[in-house]
């Protein structure tokens, strides 16, 4: 590794690494603007000059002035930052840049945490000289996220940058004549990118601001902690900002294993469900809000009694992927301390299954985020990334982007933001082709997929880095084993084969790997229907609505003497429950998940639950009367009320101590610290029972299989109870490929009736040949008729044109 000397001091830093990023290590800022550390360097700003005083015996001579992100440090440098002339000219480039900057850093939502004001007072530039006219932009209407003032613009590029080159966006980007430059849209217009709000974060002034947050607080009023994203299972960095009760903004963390520097667009704005009026913030027995000391102790009176008439094995627990790695262990400790063994923590039996076996086989196998960046070969298979993990798809892009390549086997037509081979099978066929690329066995399938599948064959072989990545939901539990067989398979001694499980929730590999001794969702909802078991206590889980057969789940529900519920959402089982306890918001409570790979990855409180004061005080501040107590503060850690329902008092690392003494899977637990890279699990999970198979063909002639997909703003729960994301909740309508509908005699855009064994629905169909023939692919959308349709291969459907 290089050692060089910047003003006196030095350092030694990895090979590849640039000279700005080597003065950073030492502690000595230098203005910059264009560079970013997820983007590279390109020389654009000219203001990270330094003086080089001696050049590498390796390599040219370098001496003089000369932009330090565009240096790579060499053994023997010697850089000055002190010296006149580097400067003299850091002083004249920031004084060009502010020429045309407005003086409105009052009114900026950026003041605070600007990077063009520290920056400036860096450079040496106090005073403005220039008192000629400026240029003025119009600004752009880019959507309900994103803020546009043109005018305080520098020309840094980074935003065209994060936006085009790094994320894959296609609609916004640089437009210049005589001497204006302009970043926007070609017109007015929503940023049509899942990663926009990113250009936020990336801009070092104030043109890009949240406008969710616009006008909200200056960022020395916020209360923010180090986070994880609840919105899916990859565990990305964040950062919540909340203030007067409110959580007001999400910000990206930083997390080199995760997701590196940025976030999707839903983790940015799907936090609108901790402010919602309508969220259960007291506990509840029936309709009757009661004292927490009331309400548990009457859910204690109720389970003793039904085990006393019935036995222990008549009360089940239900946990959720969603819930932490904490209040799920607290679950089981609690169906223990009942002597029940009727426990699940994943409503949907096929999620729970794909889970549980990625956890007990995925083991050495298991890639991170960055290193799917670094591969150099990814297939994906039955994977939508875009939907069910999005950062995982920027990931990819990245590989892509350094030289690597990517395919796609899939029967939908997948939008993703990088090139790709694709061949469109249908799900029942996605087994057999991993089966087939494990044993170079292509001999069933047709011509052109054979060409195709021996041509991915050869790109595993030969790539150095190769990744698979499959989707929970197409592939269910033998997909999941089958996809890591065949990431074993082409390993070899010099290299190995990596894989990658997109699960369900934000804790699914946690949970998993608790659930070893589980019976599974399948059996609590059978001894449901038999009637022993008497009740079911749900830890935010909603079986009404996530459930893949909602009239079997409902009418197992029905028969149950107790349901209580303890959740933060206002869910059908929130509001249809017996006892209902009010659980803590993500934001509102610290814990842990494990994501995807395994990775554990604690997260911090940000603030105290309670009710907004915008609500509490009909928009006025400040408030206008004043309690002995702070209106809707009586939510708790989920992990701290099931530990009460034991009679316990514990903290949270005094849980986190017990768990990895008792499980040395979770081992270095309790020493993790809030916004770190994590640590792996050290140990596997239990492999689950087989559930049903689908017939490989639909019975009914004429019928089409029906797959039910994930969709990004509108199939996640928590998500989904997050008003900011209305305006571009997707529209509904089904896919359907043209072969089909020329068979069927249904014309793109045209109405139909969709009829399932689930329901019928109105139905308006899109025409696609990018996708397998013989499916209709439905999107999951919440808070609607489309809600009983849980992502996964359903069975038979058929369509039909109104008045057939």
């Amino acid at each position: 590794m290089p050692t060089i000397t910047i003003d006196n001091q030095r350092v030694t830093v990895p090979e590849g690494t640039n000279v700005l990023e080597a003065a950073k290590k030492l502690g000595i800022v230098i203005p910059h603007f264009c560079y970013h550390e997820a983007l590279g360097a390109v020389g654009a700003c000219r203001l990270c000059a330094m003086t080089f005083l001696e050049g590498s015996d390796k390599g040219p001579k370098l001496k003089g002035v000369h932009m330090s992100c565009m240096v790579t440090a060499r053994d023997g440098m010697v850089v000055s930052t002190l010296d006149e002339e580097s400067a003299d000219l850091r002083r004249h480039v920031i004084e060009w840049l502010m020429m045309n900057h407005p003086h409105d850093c009052p009114v900026c939502d950026e003041g605070g945490e600007c990077q063009l004001q520290d920056m400036t007072v860096a450079g040496g530039h106090g005073i403005r000289r220039y008192r000629g006219l400026k240029k003025t932009y119009v600004n752009q209407d880019l959507g309900p996220f994103i803020s546009h003032e043109m005018n305080r613009c520098i020309q840094c590029y980074r935003c065209v940058r994060t936006y085009q080159d790094y994320c894959g966006g296609t609609d916004f980007g640089v437009l210049g004549c005589n001497q204006r430059i302009y970043f926007g849209r070609f017109r007015d217009g929503t940023l049509q990118s899942p990663f926009s709000g990113n250009i936020v974060d990336a801009c070092p002034t104030g043109v890009f601001t949240d406008r969710t947050y616009r006008f909200r607080a200056r960022p020395w009023d916020l209360e923010e902690a180090p986070s994880v994203c609840p919105h899916c299972s990859l565990g990305c960095a964040v950062i919540p900002g909340a203030r007067y009760r409110e959580l007001q903004r999400v910000r990206a963390g930083v997390n080199a294993k995760t997701n590196g520097f940025f976030i999707c667009d839903q983790g940015r704005f799907g936090y609108g469900h901790a402010n919602r009026p309508d969220r259960p913030r007291s506990p509840r027995l029936g309709e009757r809000e009661v004292s927490w000391p009331e309400a548990l102790g009457a859910l204690r009176r109720e389970l003793e009694i039904i085990i006393a008439e019935h036995g222990s094995q008549a009360v089940a627990f239900l946990g959720s992927s969603r819930a932490s790695l904490e209040s799920n262990a607290q679950l089981l400790e609690l169906a223990r301390f009942f002597g029940s063994e009727n426990f699940a923590l994943e409503i949907d039996p096929e999620r729970d299954r794909a889970a549980r076996t990625t956890a007990a086989l995925l083991g050495e196998c298991a890639r991170s985020q960055e290193e799917v960046r670094r591969s150099d070969f990814v297939l994906l298979v039955g994977a939508d990334p875009l939907n069910e993990g999005p950062m995982m798809a920027l990931a990819v892009r990245q590989a892509v982007r350094a030289g690597g390549s990517a395919a796609l086997i899939d029967p939908r037509p997948v939008e993703l933001p990088f090139a790709a081979t694709h061949l469109p099978l249908s799900p029942q066929n996605l087994p057999e082709v991993l089966k087939a690329l494990a044993e170079e066995r292509f001999e069933r399938f047709s011509a052109r997929e054979r060409t195709v599948l021996a041509g991915i064959s050869a790109r595993i072989k030969e790539a150095k880095r190769p990744v698979l990545i499959g989707g929970g939901n197409l592939l269910g539990s033998s997909g999941a084993q089958l996809l890591i067989e065949a990431a074993r398979a082409f390993s070899r001694g010099d290299r190995a084969c990596g894989a990658a499980l997109l699960l369900a929730g934000p804790n699914s590999f946690g949970s998993a790997l608790l659930a070893a001794q589980s019976p599974g969702p399948d059996r609590l909802l059978a001894q449901m229907q038999e009637g022993r078991i008497r009740a079911l206590l749900c830890l935010e889980s909603d079986p009404f609505a996530d459930h893949p057969e909602p009239g079997r789940a409902r009418m197992a529900l029905s028969r149950l003497k107790l349901l209580a519920a303890l959740d933060y959402l206002p869910t059908e089982t929130a509001r249809r429950c017996d006892i209902f306890l009010p659980t803590t918001a993500p934001a509102e409570s610290a814990g842990t998940y494990v994501n995807f790979e395994g990775r554990m990855l604690p997260f911090g409180s940000v603030f105290d639950p309670g009710v907004p004061i915008q609500i509490t005080g009909g928009g006025d501040h400040p408030p206008r009367s004043f309690e002995a107590h702070t209106p809707g503060s009586l939510p708790r850690p989920a992990w701290a009320a099931l530990a009460a329902l034991r009679g316990d008092s514990l903290s949270l690392a005094h849980i986190r101590r017990n768990l990895q003494r008792s499980d040395a899977r979770f081992a270095g637990l309790a020493e993790l610290e809030e916004g770190g890279e994590g640590r792996r699990v050290n140990g596997a999970g239990q492999m689950p029972g087989h559930g049903p198979e689908l017939p490989k063909h639909p019975s009914a002639e004429g019928a089409l299989r029906l797959v039910v997909t994930e969709c990004l703003f509108g199939s996640e729960t928590i998500a989904s109870f997050s008003p900011v994301l209305d305006p571009v909740r997707p529209a509904p309508v089904v896919r359907l490929h043209v072969e089909d509908g020329v068979r069927l005699g249904i014309h793109d855009g045209e109405k139909v009736r969709l009829r399932t064994e689930l329901g019928d629905l109105a139905v308006e169909v899109r025409l696609c040949e990018a996708m397998a023939p013989g499916i209709v692919v439905l999107p999951r959308l919440r808070q609607g008729e489309w809600e009983i349709f849980v992502p996964g291969v359903h069975r038979d459907c058929i369509l039909q044109k109104e008045g057939g």
